[in-house]
């Protein structure tokens, strides 16, 4: 059953995004709490996805698959294998595995776990719903470890702090 294997797969990825987490808490020792943080919710997001893949089992009636094929999954599991022996072989910058980890959170937005499986139980909704807002949670933690690390600022940040002033000085008028 394709809607089956649609779960399996999703919780296959968050457990390769919990394994890119922990690559990060040796790559950025002084910040292993806040991406070790986020692994243990990669991990907590697959168990919710375990439970989904059983309601699944027991009632596939009560279940959908959304606009997102197991195909566009799989393409995106294959990328972050691939990326993960990258950083594991020490073949990229450790920069990289911020901006990848980022990257991928930020593609499981757009994807939703929600537009991947449907269904009409209350209670599933709500669980996949979490799961989902786990992807911008995350995308926003990355993106400030990522400037406490590299001193870096985000193109977008900039926009928002022109936009901050541009505000303000209408407000002076």
């Amino acid at each position: 059953m394709e809607i089956a294997s649609i779960a399996v797969v999703l919780k296959q990825n968050e457990l390769l995004f919990a394994d890119m987490y922990r690559e990060c808490v040796r790559l950025f020792p002084d910040y292993a709490r806040e991406f070790e943080a986020l692994a243990l919710e990669e991990e907590g997001h697959a168990a919710i996805i375990d439970s989904v893949i059983e309601e699944i089992s027991e009632h596939p009636e009560n279940w959908r698959q959304g606009k997102v094929t197991l195909q566009t999954l799989r393409f995106i599991q294959n990328q972050i294998k691939a990326t993960l022996k990258e950083i594991r072989q020490g073949q990229c910058d450790p920069h990289y595995a911020i901006t990848a980890l980022r990257s991928y959170e930020q593609s499981m937005c757009e994807r939703s776990v929600e537009k991947a499986l449907e269904s009409d139980v209350a209670e599933f909704k709500h669980l996949l719903s979490l799961v989902a807002e786990g992807f911008a949670t995350h995308l926003r933690c990355l993106q400030e470890l990522e400037h406490k690390i590299f001193k870096t600022s985000d193109v977008f940040d900039s926009l928002d702090e022109l936009n901050g002033k541009a505000h303000k000085t209408e407000e002076h008028k």
